[in-house]
């Protein structure tokens, strides 16, 4: 895994540096609090021990991507890529940005960059991205990222998870995108 850059941003390996970002930016976010899967960190040593995870993944050659805004040097998001397969030339990507940079497109940004380098340095054939869509917000914005950069929806798994916290079934929403859709719908 290498780090890359964008216009507007570092996408880069996770530093120990980061957690206070981290915490500040996303693990606390409340607006996420009834979200399936996701736990509001109490303390930035929580999100410490979660960084450092990520830290120890790249001793694996996990993917895993802490996004830094270049202007004010912080860490707004990230970008994981999991289940990866060589063999199958495949992986499945997981991405999250504080919500006062959603309307600024990092996102997009971000993952178009990330694909790019999937696709040309690990020779992946096909990039999948799922997630529930329990919240309304969360959904619009990963739709609208995902859709901006080329993927197409594959499907929608109805009533796929009963959400714990709030009590909603949720629907699993899947994205896929192919190398060849990816470079021909981002034509430089």
């Amino acid at each position: 895994m290498k780090d890359l850059e964008t216009k507007n941003l570092k996408i880069r390996k996770f530093k120990i540096e980061d957690s206070e970002d981290v915490y500040k930016n996303l693990a606390t976010e409340k607006k996420l609090e009834k979200c399936l899967g996701y736990k509001i960190h109490q303390s930035v040593e929580e999100t410490k021990k979660m960084v450092s995870s990520y830290i120890y993944e790249y001793e694996a050659n996990e993917l895993a991507w802490a996004i830094e805004e270049k202007k004010s040097h912080s860490a707004i998001g990230f970008i994981n890529a999991l289940e990866v397969s060589a063999l199958k030339e495949y992986c499945n990507i997981k991405f999250g940005i504080a919500f006062e940079y959603i309307n600024k497109h990092y996102m997009e940004e971000a993952l178009k960059c990330v694909l790019e380098y999937i696709f040309n340095e690990k020779n992946f054939n096909m990039v999948v991205s799922r997630f529930f869509d329990g919240n309304e917000e969360i959904t619009n914005f990963k739709t609208t990222a995902l859709e901006g950069i080329g993927m197409k929806k594959e499907a929608v798994l109805r009533n796929r998870k009963i959400n714990e916290k709030t009590g909603i079934i949720e629907n699993q929403v899947i994205y896929s995108i192919t190398k060849d859709e990816f470079f021909k719908f981002n034509k430089k």
